[in-house]
């Protein structure tokens, strides 16, 4: 996919607006060979800071097997146009950039596993918005230029009433 296929398809996805508030998501993670292998859900929750239009969004996914990851994300707009964005994890600046009712993010990071040990992943994150409130997500994750997971995920935004567990 380029994100240039994604130009002038609407609702506009504005990662300003996607990653500030509240969402919720669930979703599945399937290995190589197309097998799932997890469930999970995701709890969100942003917040625009009123200097440098930088957006602070934290999210927690919970696996069906009781692992818990944290991602807590500073993303910001780049004077191009583009997306750029750290998290504690990471490894360098997360890249983004944003076409119509699409968003591609690409980042590394030392991912914590079930097992209590760290894997440095890539990640190459897209995310459609499907209307007001319903997005959606496909993330692969690999090494050394090989894919090997690739979660689906379903978000909803919540209104500013909604709280989440």
């Amino acid at each position: 996919m380029k994100i240039e296929d994604f130009a002038g398809k609407s609702p506009v996805f504005r990662p300003e607006t996607f990653f500030d508030g509240r969402l919720e998501g669930w979703g599945v993670m399937e290995g190589a060979t197309g097998a799932v292998q997890k469930r999970f859900t995701v709890a969100a929750e942003g917040h625009a800071a009123a200097e440098g239009g930088r957006i602070r969004y934290r999210e927690t996914w919970t696996f069906d097997d009781g692992h818990v990851d944290t991602l807590d994300w500073e993303i910001w707009r780049e004077a191009d146009g583009g997306y750029a964005g750290s998290e504690a994890r990471s490894t360098g600046e997360a890249e983004g950039e944003q076409a119509g009712c699409a968003f591609h993010w690409r980042y590394s990071r030392d991912t914590p596993q079930p097992d209590g040990k760290s894997i440095r992943l890539n990640f190459d994150d897209w995310f459609f918005r499907i209307d007001n409130d319903g997005y959606v997500a496909k993330g692969t994750a690999g090494r050394l230029g090989l894919p090997f997971a690739t979660a689906y995920v379903t978000y909803r935004k919540l209104p500013a009433s909604d709280g989440l567990a």
